[in-house]
Parts: C-alpha cells; sequence; structure tokens
C-alpha cells in the first residue's frame, strides 16, 4: 500500500486490515504518526528507524544537521520503540557505519544500509527480542529540525562551509549497543 507524504494519519482502520495483524512492526521514513495508528503501534511495540543519532539529533534530515553542525561522529541511525513524541522512544540500539567513506554523502548513506542490515540481522537471529531498550535522554539534544528547517538558503550555507571531509571516529562507549556494518 503506498501512503502519500503526510497522509499516514488519514487511512481509515479499515484498509489497514491484514497490516494489523502483522507479528512485527518496523517504520522507516515515514511522516509523524498520530492518533488511533500511534496508539496501536505504541502497543505492539512497533521499531523505527530513525536517521539520526537520537536523543542529539531528531526530526528531520538529523545527519545532515551532524554534518552541517560539525558532528560527523554523531552521524548514523537509531533504532527504537515508537514513542508519543517524535523520535523519542526507548532506544534499542546505535547503526554506525564501520566502512571509510570519502565524502559526508556517502557516510550518511551508509547509515542507511547499516541500520537495515543491523536490524534485519538481530531479527534474523531473534536477539532483537533480548535487548532492553534503554530511555532517551531527551535533555542531551543538540538539534531537533523540522522539514522546513531543511531549505536553499541552509544548503547554500552548507556548501559555502567548504568543509573538508574527515572520517568520523566512534567511541563505542557512546552509543547504545551499537552495531557496526561489516
Amino acid at each position: 500500500m503506498s501512503i502519500l507524504w503526510g497522509e499516514i494519519n488519514k487511512v481509515e482502520k479499515i484498509s489497514l486490515v491484514n497490516f494489523l495483524k502483522s507479528d512485527l512492526y518496523i517504520i522507516f521514513g515515514a511522516s509523524y504518526i498520530k492518533g488511533w495508528l500511534a496508539k496501536f503501534l505504541i502497543k505492539k511495540r512497533a521499531i523505527n528507524i530513525h536517521m539520526g543519532i537520537s536523543p542529539f539529533y531528531r526530526g528531520s534530515a538529523c545527519n545532515f544537521w551532524a554534518v552541517f553542525d560539525g558532528n560527523p561522529h554523531l552521524v548514523g541511525a537509531t533504532i527504537h520503540y515508537l514513542g508519543k513524541g517524535i523520535d523519542s522512544g526507548e532506544i534499542l540500539f546505535h547503526a554506525l557505519p564501520s566502512k571509510k567513506y570519502n565524502n559526508y554523502f556517502d557516510l550518511t548513506m551508509g547509515s542507511v544500509l547499516s541500520a537495515q542490515k543491523g536490524l534485519i540481522l538481530k531479527i534474523q537471529n531473534k536477539s532483537i527480542n533480548k535487548i532492553r531498550p534503554i530511555p532517551q535522554k531527551l535533555n542531551s539534544l543538540i538539534r531537533y529540525s523540522k522539514i522546513k528547517d531543511f531549505n536553499k538558503n541552509i544548503i547554500k550555507k552548507y556548501f559555502n562551509k567548504k568543509m573538508k571531509y574527515t572520517s568520523p571516529s566512534y567511541k563505542k562507549s557512546f552509543f547504545i549497543n551499537p552495531y557496526f556494518d561489516k
């Protein structure tokens, strides 16, 4: 079923009958889910793939903002349970790219791959059900971004910065149950 961006909360329960019988729910790239569907998914312990390292970066385009802010060591993904707030649920693990990349775009795309591989592995070997979720320390927030924040002016500023690429150094103790793509 294809749902347009921002339309998820307009979907009627009747059109999701088969979906509501699933054993596992994974959210990736969805707009903010509210109402009956959010309540249902939270109760079912739906897993969200957030492209950013929560609790530091929450909202939209988080890996872009980590690079923009000079924090490439905070480029990655957070796999967490869906919560009532945006990217605020209990964290299962962080997924980080371990491959050395030559630019920030490839680094952020490597984070997507790491998130997908890590989650698939943990579902297949059933370790996802054994992870003790960790509540987010929401006072650690560096940036909460919205779609409207990512605009032509910001992109222009980004390219005017002429940042030199530096491969991030990840401190494993800094992340929750870190998964590094191999």
